[in-house]
């Protein structure tokens, strides 16, 4: 999959805080909440940012975030979000950011500027119906895909794009949670930005993303390190997750899904799950 960096503006590293993790997070949908908060003396900043969901494996991300008082940044695709909204929902009111990352995932550069714009607006659409109205307009472009046409669509539609500074092949199946882990602590630095696809539109991948998240929290709390959001530009800056009890969702519809790309090594995503014509998206 292609990979554009795009260079961040670092935030002032502050000294390192020796921050001790929360350990673990409870099965249930009502995963009590880490009492501690870690952001309260934090200088140095970097973000968490996911892709492609809300998918089956959103459920499981949500506890674990809940569990470490992490906030993220969600760049959810429209499809998925009209699939299950309730997830989207969820997201936005415990204290996440959910920004658009179009409406079926396709490379932007290869559409119409009818369709590029379509593929935004659906989505801005789906988002506000679902309850989770973006607070600007930030899109993060399928494989970090924009070109001059491109670029000239979304400035028309009042939008940023950003991409990441670091991100570890997940969406391959074969890829384990150490090497997920491990490429992204390699990449430690304030302003970092940071992409997991936890249930990538087009492989069964997940299981390795959710076993690599809470040490990749750990490690970088363990490096005096807190996690914030993105502001409109695609900036890392501070935020708080605040304390929640609130039922976290799970799927109930069927999760959309491209068809399933070589990387997804012959498995196939958890039920429910369907394939959709990506034609048919556009």
């Amino acid at each position: 999959m292609k990979r554009i960096v795009r260079g961040l503006v670092a935030a002032v590293c502050g000294l390192p805080l020796a921050l001790a993790a929360m350990s673990g997070s409870s099965g249930a949908t009502s995963a009590r909440p880490a009492t501690t908060d870690h952001s309260a003396h934090c200088r140095a900043w970097m973000a968490l940012t996911f892709d492609d969901g809300p998918s089956y494996y959103r459920t499981q991300t949500l506890r674990t975030l809940r569990s470490k008082r992490v906030p993220v940044t969600f760049f959810d695709v429209g499809m998925r979000v009209a699939a299950n909204p309730q997830l989207s929902a969820f997201e936005a009111r415990e204290g996440h950011l959910v920004l658009n990352h179009t409406w079926s995932h396709p490379h932007l550069p290869t559409l119409t500027p009818v369709q590029v714009r379509s593929q935004v607006l659906r989505t801005q659409r789906v988002l506000r119906k679902a309850g989770a109205p973006m607070p600007f307009k930030l899109l993060r472009p399928p494989y970090g895909d924009v070109d001059a046409a491109v670029d000239a669509q979304l400035t028309r539609l009042g939008y940023h794009h950003v991409n990441w500074d670091v991100v570890a092949v997940d969406w391959d199946v074969a890829t384990t949670s150490t090497e997920i882990r491990d490429t992204i602590v390699k990449a430690f630095r304030p302003g970092l930005v940071i992409l997991m696809h936890d249930g990538a539109v087009d492989s069964a991948n997940g299981p390795a993303d959710e076993a690599a998240l809470p040490q990749v929290i750990d490690r970088g709390r363990q490096g005096g390190y807190c996690f914030g959001q993105l502001n409109r530009l695609g900036t890392v800056v501070p935020a708080r997750l605040p304390e929640s009890h609130a039922p976290i969702p799970e799927v109930v519809h069927p999760v959309p899904y491209l068809p399933l790309q070589p990387y997804s090594r012959g498995k196939v995503p958890p039920k429910p799950y369907v394939i959709v014509d990506p034609a048919a998206e556009l």
